[in-house]
């Protein structure tokens, strides 16, 4: 489906009637007065990215927000799918999600965007808490369990073997 489309029948739905891309392909969405959402049409129209800048990248304390983020990154399982990323230009902390237009229609766009907002509003909350920092994210998980009950993955034997459903060669 074209991106065209799919804003203009989600303006309909929002009771935006004039929402459309803008001369740059891109559209500014904001969400609760707070949540700013771009959706930008490459020049061709068949990819769609959809982001939003979070946060300023914090002066101390990188390295722990960091690194929570790259944990959420991983297989998307924090993010909805989508990923963290650095615009070191404009010194921020974006979250983006890219879709090729010829494999969604307007449901799934709107699905998309909708866990994408979710996933916006969540991380933003947290990062404005500080919620990432290593000290809240190690007492957590100190007092869930123990570190000598887990075995980093040297220390597996054989016999124990990899996860259930994973195929060995």
């Amino acid at each position: 489906m074209k991106i065209e489309s799919l804003l203009t029948e989600l303006g309909n739905q929002m009771g935006l009637p004039n929402l459309k891309l803008d001369e740059n392909k891109v559209c500014r969405l904001i969400f609760d007065k707070k949540f700013t959402v771009d959706i930008e049409a490459s020049e061709d129209l068949k990819i769609v990215h959809i982001y939003s800048a979070l946060c300023i990248i914090p002066p101390r304390d990188k390295e722990n927000l960091y690194e929570s983020l790259l944990e959420a990154n991983l297989f998307g399982r924090g993010t909805g799918g989508a990923s963290f990323g650095v615009d070191i230009e404009m010194g921020e902390i974006l979250l983006s999600i890219t879709i090729e237009m010829e494999k969604v229609d307007y449901q799934d766009f709107v699905n998309i965007l909708e866990k994408f907002v979710n996933h916006v509003e969540a991380w933003t909350e947290k990062i404005d808490k500080g919620e990432y920092s290593r000290d809240r994210r190690s007492t957590a998980t100190s007092t869930s369990s123990s570190s000598k009950d887990k075995k980093s993955p040297q220390q597996l034997t054989d016999h124990e073997g990899p996860p259930a459903g994973f195929i060995r060669a």
